[in-house]
């Protein structure tokens, strides 16, 4: 242990401290604007300046380590000034139009700004600067980087693959190696990172007499999108959204859970087949399509591992096409599929040449978390004090199997549920696989089908399955079925769910309260597992058939294909 003093006030530090997280610890304000503690970002803004007492030097405490017997002044006149000059410096820098940005309301750089009365002493022409719109999921706009380093550090340390870096911004996302899963934009303390906005397109559907627009909600948007309505973290709104929803125009209100099931009955039937067959083994989830860039981009070895079943919302797409027409009377073309997810990889997702079936799209756009709330708001609704209602039935029922997709190791809980059902032609009373849950980064069991022990593995976030990868485990047993999502902690932590400051990300145990919805969805809905949904196999009974026949195969099933060399 070491002692410091910080504005005559003595304080304990552990070795490895810096002056930063000791008056963190002990809450002293310092300043900060790059600083990520979660992806140990520090040391680009100049922001978090104090003074050294003897001295009179000024150092960045976050990247400063602390010496035994070190004091401290922190928000002298000295600091105050050179703080004020250095955020002038980063105005100077950036386009400062706040009217107009993405993150109007939710800026880090503007917060500080008006507490430091900070001002702007060069004016820059930012008309040759346009933002980058060549991807399909992310959009760089480089008049409002401040080169403060989080998206770099965030990719390096939350999505193992180190896609992005100062050096290649000049190129479209899609084009790189980037998985896409928008971590980077949930980062970013600005509006130089942001999803490709899909609201207008939406916006003329509606507005489009020969259109008949559905939406359908992903499991965990139905509790982050409260956050941004400001009514806590952890709080179930599925039923106000809908209400929402359908005030926004929307003729049907769907429910992606729908989809989610579809996927636990395909892909539990492929899995029942791995086993009649005895492999390929391990099985992968393919549910998360940040994932699915990951393995085409760094291990296309991997491909014939990964499970044939699309995505939840790419089955519900699809369906949405083909199915849901003929109980409506629509013509396929008419119908315009709208869904609303916590991530940015899915709008890449729909414009996949392999997301069409019968020459139509299967799905036509996606506003993420953030984008409905921009549109409710826009039309003047409060979500807080909406009233609740159901969802239509049809492709709106759901299982608790369904809603845990949300979060980390739910697919797999899910899986298991059925698989063990089906295979043992039982229904078994106890569906709880507590071994999957929680934020472990990597998780390992065995468990007991039809009399047979099989090896799952759930892995939190790419950089984790890198480690794992890496580590060798694969070649020390058979691994059976393993489930694995881009984000850390799954779909409530997306790239699109609502912006969360440092601060609220050390304080707020926000993903554990975004996943206790779903949990608790799940524990409290009459029946909670998948192949028990009855709008879903009424479904199979009058259009599809078997599961994992022909007809699901050609709506349902997808072979993806090695990306880069």
């Amino acid at each position: 242990m070491k002692t410091i003093f910080i504005n005559n006030h003595k304080f304990e530090a552990c070795d490895s401290d810096s002056i930063l997280q000791v008056a963190k610890r002990n809450h002293i304000n310092i300043q900060t604007l790059c600083y990520l503690e979660e992806c140990t970002n520090m040391g680009h803004c100049g922001v978090c300046l104090v003074e050294m007492a003897e001295t009179g030097e000024l150092i960045r405490a976050c990247s400063t380590p602390v010496e035994d017997g070190m004091k401290i002044k922190v928000n002298t006149n000295k600091v105050q000034n050179a703080v004020r000059e250095r955020i002038s410096d980063i105005l100077n820098h950036h386009n400062f139009n706040c009217g107009t940005c993405v993150r109007k309301g939710s800026c880090e750089l503007f917060d500080i700004v008006i507490n430091n009365r900070a001002k702007k002493t060069a004016y820059l022409e930012y008309k040759d600067i346009e933002p980058d719109t060549r991807s399909a999921a992310i959009v760089y706009d480089k008049s409002k980087c401040i080169e403060c380093g989080r998206c770099v550090s965030t990719c390096r340390d939350k999505s193992g693959t180190e896609a992005i870096r100062f050096t290649n911004l000049d190129r479209s996302f899609d084009e790189t190696k980037c998985i896409l899963c928008g971590q980077c934009v949930a980062t970013c303390p600005v509006g130089a990172l942001y999803e490709k906005t899909h609201l207008d397109r939406v916006k003329e559907a509606l507005n489009d007499k020969n259109k008949h627009v559905i939406v359908a909600i992903a499991p965990s948007v139905r509790t982050a999108i409260g956050e941004e309505f400001k009514m806590g973290y952890g709080v179930d709104v599925t039923k106000k959204v809908y209400t929402a929803l359908r005030s926004l125009g929307f003729k049907k209100v769907f429910d992606l859970n729908y989809g989610a099931d579809m996927t636990i009955v395909e892909e539990g039937t492929e899995f029942i087949e791995r086993i009649k067959n005895n492999g390929p083994f391990p099985m992968y989830t393919s549910c998360c399509p940040g994932w699915i860039r990951l393995v085409e981009n760094y291990y296309p070895q991997l491909l014939h591992n990964i499970s044939s079943a699309k995505s939840p919302q790419q089955m519900f797409g699809a369906a949405t096409k083909t199915y849901y027409p003929t109980i409506e009377n629509l013509n396929p073309e008419e119908v315009f599929t709208v869904t609303v997810m916590p991530c940015t990889a899915k709008k890449f997702e729909i414009d996949r040449e392999e997301m069409v079936n019968r020459g139509i799209k299967n799905i036509d756009a996606i506003l993420t978390t953030r984008e409905l709330a921009k549109l409710i708001k826009e039309s003047k609704m409060d979500l807080y004090n909406m009233k609740e209602s159901i969802v239509d039935k049809a492709m709106g029922e759901y299982t608790g199997a369904g809603v845990l997709f949300g979060t980390t190791g739910g697919v797999m809980e899910a899986a298991l549920r059925s698989i063990k059902d089906l295979t043992e032609g039982k229904s078994f009373e106890e569906v709880d696989y507590k071994v999957v849950r929680g934020f472990d980064n990597i998780k390992e069991a065995s468990v007991t089908i039809n009399g047979n022990n099989y090896n799952i593995a759930v892995i939190n976030g790419t950089k984790n399955f890198v480690k794992f990868y890496n580590s060798g485990l694969l070649d020390k047993k058979q691994y059976h079925f393993i489930e694995v999502m881009a984000c850390p902690g799954g779909c409530i932590n997306g790239g699109g769910q609502p912006i969360l400051t440092p601060e609220k990300r050390e304080k707020i145990n926000y993903k554990k309260l975004r996943a206790a919805v779903l949990y608790n969805q799940d524990k409290n809905l009459p029946y909670r597992k998948s192949h028990k949904n009855e709008a879903l196999m009424t479904m199979y009974r009058v259009y599809i058939g078997q599961p994992g026949n022909d007809v699901a195969h050609e709506l349902f099933h997808v072979h993806y294909k090695k990306k880069h060399d």
